[in-house]
């Protein structure tokens, strides 16, 4: 017996389907038109009115927590992100761009439940999810990425921690310095293993593998030094590996001053204080870079 299925002149319902879905995840790689204004406007309400249920304590009712007012203005601001990112950077959304980000979504939540009443409030539409609540989040992703490493914005905040670098290294004296110790130990079994070190990046790269010659490096994420409690420990261990290779390599003995190391947030400089055997105690200078809102905000605005 034939297992073949029907032929495209009868159709099939899956591959129809599938079609259907195809076409209109297609339709998402497009900037969003005046037309479409209000659809997206009732899609963000729905998305709003699960965030109420589940948000705690005593709250104002809906209609008073998020006027059509505000539920415009969050869609207008979604849609100018989009503007930004296109006419400053030239990057046009892509379809296959916000799939990967559906995908991304289903497969990460830690909040299942809450997945499933934000897509039902949706009409259990692939499309309008897509467009309503994955499309915002891949603009804010890129616009912030590209804004993040974008060298021009952010050259006179480089530049004040290259004097402040220089500055180290001619030994002057410089104000609002944090400090951190970290254990070169390895941290003890007993211990937890929650975050422990002050700074705790995911990602760090450079030009060359040469870390120690190099001016500067890149690091994803850094947190900022938090003041050390009395007998609370940071171990050095805790950091990424690329980033302990270039303080390893730069933070030798005392005195020892680092590259400028780039964040998302800001620029910074170690300063080695002590180091021993046991422990690398530097003090850290941090150059804040601009603020992504009050950038954003300074953007002429294109509603096309």
């Amino acid at each position: 017996m034939s297992h073949r299925g029907p032929n495209s002149a009868t159709g099939h319902p899956r591959r129809t389907i599938a079609c259907v879905a195809l076409l209109a995840l297609l339709t998402l790689g497009t900037p969003v038109r005046g037309e479409d204004f209000a659809a997206l406007c009732a899609d963000r309400t729905a998305i709003e009115q699960v965030y109420y249920q589940h948000r705690l304590g005593e709250k104002l009712p809906f209609a008073q927590a998020s006027p059509a007012a505000l539920i415009e203005q969050l869609v207008h601001d979604d849609r100018r992100k989009e503007s930004v990112l296109r006419k400053n950077y030239g990057v046009e959304i892509t379809a296959a761009q916000i799939e990967t980000e559906v995908q991304r979504i289903d497969a990460t939540t830690r909040a299942p439940e809450v997945l499933a009443e934000l897509k039902a409030a949706l009409g259990h539409d692939p499309a309008r999810f897509a467009r309503a609540f994955a499309r915002p989040i891949v603009v804010d992703r890129l616009l912030r990425e590209r804004f993040e490493n974008d060298g021009a914005l952010h050259a006179t905040q480089r530049r004040e921690a290259e004097q402040a670098r220089a500055s180290l290294l001619a030994k002057l004296p410089l104000n609002h310095q944090s400090e951190v110790t970290w254990q070169l130990a390895p941290r003890p079994a007993d211990e937890k293993s929650a975050p422990a070190t002050a700074v705790t990046p995911t990602k760090i790269s450079a030009q060359s593998e040469a870390y120690a010659n190099e001016a500067t490096a890149q690091i994803a994420q850094v947190l900022s030094s938090p003041v050390e409690e009395p007998n609370r420990k940071f171990y050095f261990e805790a950091l990424d590996p690329a980033l302990q290779k270039v303080l390893q390599a730069q933070l030798r003995k005392s005195g020892d001053v680092s590259a400028v190391i780039e964040t998302p947030a800001e620029f910074l400089v170690f300063l080695t204080r002590e180091r021993t055997a046991e422990v690398l105690r530097v003090a850290s200078l941090s150059i804040s870079k601009r603020s992504y809102e009050t950038w954003l905000a300074e953007q002429s605005d294109n509603k096309s």
